[in-house]
């Protein structure tokens, strides 16, 4: 057991594993659901009670056994839905690692899924029956799934009822509890080695953070296979044994009001999202304001995964007050799987913080305030340092500390934080093995995140990996990018990429942004108008001048599983000459190579 304090009582409670509480619920609460799948227009597809999910996580668990030895891995590879719940636990019943993965289909993210399976060399691969052929003549090209076994997953199986003879692995807190491969934004996705300490630590984390309870419900739609579907939609409402409501990723993309149908007809007191997600609900405000919708149950709206941007905080409260949304609802927050997740994030009571700052001051790694509008820039604080954690701002080649107000890489230390990556030493090394210049203190996670603290609170301000220098000055992509997306009629949302390309003979940066077009636009969209309206936006607002601008074909831009920009393949794409250009004619072919 891992003992924990909790600051709100100052008093120290024991934390279990996840099958210490699946069998402290059936023995409590057997007949209470504990998650249910909604389908389309939210019917009630899936339900699993405590007892119904602890029935069939041992029935399959004692499948694993067969099969595998413990420490083994398996992949849980499914579409959203309770299957995947059911097999996480089957994992843990049976002493195997579980490994999450993206749901393969046809091409898609082919190369991705066989680098992770490669990598993690899972024993067995856990998927639904419908998919298991199908992954089988997959994996079949890697050697290491040649007697790989392969479950099929049901929630509706009949299966026996358990036996004092069912007695489930003796898990070690030390023990990993999974891997969670990263979304390969910036590079090829590595291998979090989650033990139970750290999941537990996290989990305990984010329930005194977001001041949540046994009554605290939930409502999530992001794909089990993401850090933040895994763990902050499924295993803290899980935790806290309280009811979870889940829906299809791809449900709440094409009608995001049902989103806030679900939240509304549970009641639900916790869901969130990335910043998107709530661009989506206010571009379909008017729709869903005559729905009628009671979003007063709403106590924790996160908003994390890529920049938290002001203006779709205030729009989004501005829209949906009438329905009961409340400011202090929205809870900005920092996290990433290195971390298990939640690395920082604020009070319940709390408004979010928004500084105007001096866009020159922070191009220069200072957080300084602004004295023209014109070189105004709002930043959204994502919280503050959590029970028994450590961060630091710290210049990233030097290793010093860097003080209040000066932007430097976000390095963080505690219990949640994992010992490195699978099958990765190098990496693991220098991710996870950093110390600060002159300290002897404890080793810290480098987040590969750029941001600075002022007066307790951390601000985000972009991916070292991605950051752009042109004319010796800081670039932060994502501003270049939110600026380009909203100049002109007919752009696409988080659909662009800026990075620069220098040019070996003298040096110089090329900066570049690549910008999808929308669906219905791809024919009509005057081309040259649409990027001079571009150009000039972004030299308004950041006097900076975008050399080359290309608009291309919708999904041309490369995406994470989880949706996050991938700028170093799209600038690889770009030289290449391979994105799907869209052509200044708009009678013309609508497919080019683009060309530098």
């Amino acid at each position: 057991m891992l003992n924990s304090v909790d600051v709100r009582t100052t008093e120290t409670r024991t934390v279990p594993t996840m099958w210490n509480l699946l069998e402290t619920y059936v023995a409590t609460k057997a007949d209470e659901r504990a998650f249910i799948f909604l389908g389309p227009d939210n019917v009630e597809q899936e339900v699993l009670t405590y007892g119904a999910l602890h029935r069939l996580a041992v029935a399959y668990g004692k499948q694993l056994r067969l099969a595998t030895q413990p420490g083994d891995r398996a992949i849980l590879m499914f579409p959203t839905g309770l299957s995947f719940i059911v097999s996480f636990l089957a994992c843990h019943f049976a002493g195997v690692v579980p490994v999450p993965m993206v749901p393969l289909k046809g091409q898609r993210l082919r190369d991705t899924v066989l680098a992770i399976a490669e990598n993690c060399a899972a024993t067995v691969v856990m998927t639904t029956s419908e998919q298991s052929e199908f992954l089988k003549s997959q994996l079949s090209v890697l050697p290491t799934y040649a007697d790989a076994g392969f479950i099929g997953v049901n929630v509706d199986l009949e299966c026996p009822p358990v036996t004092s003879n069912d007695t489930p692995h003796p898990a070690q807190l030390s023990e990993l509890a999974f891997i969670q491969y990263t979304s390969g934004s910036t590079s090829v996705p590595k291998g979090v080695m989650v033990s139970h300490a750290n999941l537990a630590a996290n989990l305990e984390m984010m329930t005194i953070a977001y001041e949540n309870d046994q009554y605290s419900s939930y409502v999530g739609w992001a794909p089990l296979y993401h850090d933040m579907g895994l763990i902050a939609n499924v295993l803290e409402p899980f935790y806290l044994g309280t009811l979870c409501v889940l829906m299809a990723p791809n449900l709440f993309a094409h009608r995001p009001w049902l989103w806030l149908k679900a939240i509304s007809d549970y009641q639900a007191h916790v869901s969130g999202g990335p910043n998107y997600a709530y661009d989506l609900c206010i571009e379909r405000a008017e729709e869903i304001l005559e729905m009628g919708f009671d979003l007063s149950s709403w106590r924790v709206a996160f908003n994390s995964a890529e920049p938290v941007r002001a203006e779709t905080l205030r729009r989004f409260t501005a829209a949906f007050m009438p329905l009961g949304f409340r400011p202090q609802t929205f809870y900005p927050c920092f996290g990433m799987a290195e971390a298990t997740l939640l690395i920082t994030g604020g009070t319940r009571a709390q408004v979010p913080l928004i500084e105007n700052l001096s866009r020159t001051g922070l191009a220069n790694g200072m957080a300084i305030e602004a004295n023209d509008p014109k070189d105004t820039i709002e930043v959204v604080g994502c919280g503050q340092v959590l029970q028994q954690e450590d961060i630091r701002i710290v210049d990233p080649h030097s290793t010093i500390e860097k003080p209040d107000g000066e932007i430097g890489e976000i390095w963080v230390a505690g219990p949640h934080i994992p010992f490195g990556y699978w099958n990765n030493p190098v990496s693991s090394k220098e991710t996870y093995q950093a110390t600060i210049a002159g300290s002897i203190g404890p080793r810290f996670l480098r987040t590969g995140d750029l941001g600075f603290m002022q007066a307790g609170e951390l601000y985000v301000t972009g991916r070292h990996k991605d950051l752009i220098i042109v004319r010796g000055h800081n670039v932060f992509p994502q501003d270049l990018e939110f600026i380009a997306e909203r100049a002109a009629p007919g752009l696409k949302r988080n659909s662009g990429a800026a990075f620069a390309i220098e040019d070996p003979s003298d040096g110089q940066q090329t900066l570049c942004l690549v910008q999808e077009v929308m669906l219905s636009q791809r024919y009509t969209i005057d081309v040259d108008d649409t990027i001079k309206a571009i150009r000039q936006a972004i030299m308004k607002e950041t006097d900076i001048t975008v050399h080359k601008i290309i608009l291309v074909q919708p999904s041309s831009i490369p995406k994470t599983s989880s949706g996050k920009i991938r700028r170093a393949e799209t600038k690889k794409r770009y030289i290449d000459g391979t994105l799907l250009v869209v052509q200044a004619q708009s009678s013309a072919a609508t497919r080019q190579k683009a060309t530098a």
